[in-house]
C-alpha cells in the first residue's frame, strides 16, 4: 500500500493516532488487566489533541459530508465521557474504549482527514 501524503496540518494528528493505536492494541492484548498507568497520562494528551481537531476544522464542516461531522462529534463525546469516569478494572470498559478509540482514529485517517484536507491552506513555505 503507498503511504499517504499527509496535509503539513494534519501530520502531527497523525502521529498522535499511531500513539493511541499502540495503546488500543495493548487493551485489547489484556482488557481483563488494569491500564490505569498508562491511561491515564493518554487521556491527558486526548483532551489537547481533541481542541486543536475541533478548532481545526470548525471552518470546513459546511464543505463535507455532514456525516463525517456527526460521526467525528459523537466519538469524542462518548470518548470524552468515557475519559470522565474509567473504570480501570472493567473487562469490558477496557475494551470498548480500546475499540471506539482505535476505531475514531482510523475513521478520521481513512474518511476525515482526506475529506477536509482540499481545503485546509497550504503553508507559506510550499
Amino acid at each position: 500500500m503507498k503511504p499517504l501524503k499527509r496535509h503539513p496540518a494534519l501530520i502531527e494528528l497523525s502521529r498522535e493516532h499511531h500513539g493511541s493505536l499502540s495503546l488500543c492494541v495493548r487493551l485489547l492484548r489484556t482488557p481483563e488487566q488494569s491500564h490505569q498507568a498508562e491511561l491515564d497520562p493518554h487521556f491527558v494528551e486526548l483532551e489537547p489533541h481533541f481542541l486543536e481537531e475541533e478548532t481545526m476544522f470548525a471552518p470546513y464542516w459546511d464543505k463535507v459530508d455532514p456525516a463525517l461531522r456527526q460521526r467525528f462529534e459523537g466519538d469524542h463525546a462518548k470518548l470524552r465521557a468515557m475519559m470522565a469516569h474509567p473504570e480501570y478494572v472493567n473487562e469490558s470498559w477496557n475494551k470498548d474504549f480500546a475499540v471506539t478509540l482505535r476505531d475514531h482514529a482510523r475513521f478520521e485517517e481513512r474518511e476525515l482527514f482526506p475529506a477536509i484536507e482540499p481545503f485546509l491552506p497550504l503553508p507559506e513555505n510550499v
